[in-house]
């Protein structure tokens, strides 16, 4: 190997390690892999009443009071009367008539929730004799405080209908409630949120994107006697390579979509902690099969087996919705079209850089580099889920997720980088090679020259 080539591997390492210390600099010490950026609101229509329920993630209620609740989950007691006052004072429930309704606040909590600690403050609303189940919904809070934020609204009527009512905004400030069943089997806007949401709590979640990523770091190789080996051999390199990521695509949605529908349809109940600890397992697994294979065409296992982990985790935000164990046909199959479109944009995004990169020296320390990553961020998730470390990692995650567009810029930076060194590489090579012609012709130089 040239020591132009030597060098080009080192700047590589170097890069990504310089880039990786910057990030965990970064790092703060609450700990979360799902999505911060919206409120879940869930109401219950009763016979003379309506009951409902508003979580608000600590870390945005931070970010708009200036507060460290996430920081420290213990402080909300101490302030607990102060946010059950601000949840009210955003809060507002106007009848079909335009009155206002009577509401009546519990105790402010804080539970976890996919990973992220929330503020949890149930509520009672009295329509004063009014229909419970006409009614429009107002909460403005985080959002009236200047801060990006969405209230999704799921509502359960009175003959246990469920359905999203819709989804709160800056520029939409209320949703209006009516015949949940009446709006799921008609084209309700509520079915495009779904989607949305499906889509936004993928590409908000850390851990599935890695693993989707982990998987994707094969798929221009293919494993022979035990090692990863190019595919510059064979006939269609390129279409091969892509044959074998839609292998993979289509095992983990085939893995987490019959999960999805048996959780979120109450078929099978599992608990959320030891699905999150899979979770990471499969990161970590994805990660090590992208080292060197485990098996042959073992990212297709993995996909299908850990597909079926994270389709629970996916009924799991269902549930978090307000969608516990009754979703309708609609809200799944719009929740997963969500979903597939944040995986299909993650491999449009990614998979053209490392195509590329594949055809080149760099593809093995950037593939090692990044495999190395997710092992190491998979550990911290399985050791901050079992409880042993809060994850040190965490702000590297929020910072990747709120700049989302670093990952598939930095491997397109990485492959032209590539394609330039090689380039850079054999125009060398060729000047040397004509330097040689050069001095064949001349002749060797007299021998009285010569030492």
């Amino acid at each position: 190997m040239s020591r132009l080539a030597r060098a080009g591997r080192r700047a590589v390492a170097a890069f990504i390690a310089v880039t990786a210390a910057a990030l965990l600099a970064l790092a703060p010490t609450a700990a979360y892999a799902h999505s911060v950026d919206s409120t879940a609101v869930t109401l219950t229509v009763g016979a003379d009443s309506v009951d409902g329920t508003i979580q608000i993630p600590l870390v945005a209620l931070d970010e708009a009071l200036g507060t460290a609740y996430a920081a420290d989950p213990s402080t909300v007691a101490t302030d607990a009367d102060d946010l059950v006052a601000y949840v009210a004072e955003h809060l507002t429930a106007t009848g079909a008539d335009g009155s206002s309704w009577g509401e009546t606040f519990g105790e402010a909590t804080v539970t976890t929730i996919e990973d992220v600690a929330v503020l949890s403050v149930d509520v009672t609303l009295d329509p004063v004799g009014a229909d419970p189940g006409d009614f429009t919904f107002g909460f403005d809070g985080i959002i009236a405080d200047g801060v990006g934020h969405e209230v999704t609204v799921v509502v359960t009527d009175a003959d246990g209908s469920i359905g999203l009512a819709g989804v709160i905004t800056e520029a939409d400030g209320a949703v209006t409630i009516g015949d949940v069943a009446d709006a799921a089997a008609s084209a309700d806007p509520g079915i495009l949120d779904m989607v949305v949401s499906g889509y936004h709590h993928v590409m908000d979640g850390a851990d599935h994107l890695l693993f989707v990523f982990a998987l994707l770091l094969p798929a221009p190789l293919i494993a022979l006697a035990g090692r990863w080996r190019s595919r510059a051999g064979e006939a269609r390199p390129v279409r091969d390579s892509v044959w074998s990521v839609v292998r993979v695509a289509t095992a983990f949605t085939v893995g987490h979509s019959i999960t999805l529908i048996a959780a979120a349809m109450g078929w099978v109940d599992v608990p959320s902690q030891p699905v999150e600890i899979l979770i990471a397992v499969s990161v970590g697994i994805a990660a090590i099969h992208a080292m060197r294979p485990l098996v042959r065409r073992g990212e297709v296992i993995i996909a299908a087996a850990f597909g079926l982990i994270h389709g629970l985790a996916f009924a799991g935000i269902l549930a978090d919705l307000g969608f516990d164990g009754n979703a309708s046909w609609p809200v799944l199959l719009a929740f997963n079209v969500g979903i597939e479109l944040a995986q299909l944009a993650a491999i449009t995004l990614v998979l053209p850089s490392l195509l590329v990169l594949a055809r080149t020296r760099w593809y093995a320390p950037v593939r090692l580099a990044a495999a190395g990553i997710a092992v190491v961020a998979a550990t911290a998730w399985v050791l901050d889920r079992i409880g042993l470390i809060t994850d040190p990692l965490s702000g590297v995650e929020e910072a990747l997720i709120a700049t989302s567009w670093t990952v598939p810029v930095t491997f397109a930076a990485l492959a032209t980088a590539a394609v330039v060194h090689g380039r850079l590489l054999e125009r060398r090579a060729s000047r040397a090679v004509a330097g040689g012609e050069r001095e064949t012709s001349l002749g060797s130089p007299p021998t009285e020259l010569v030492r």
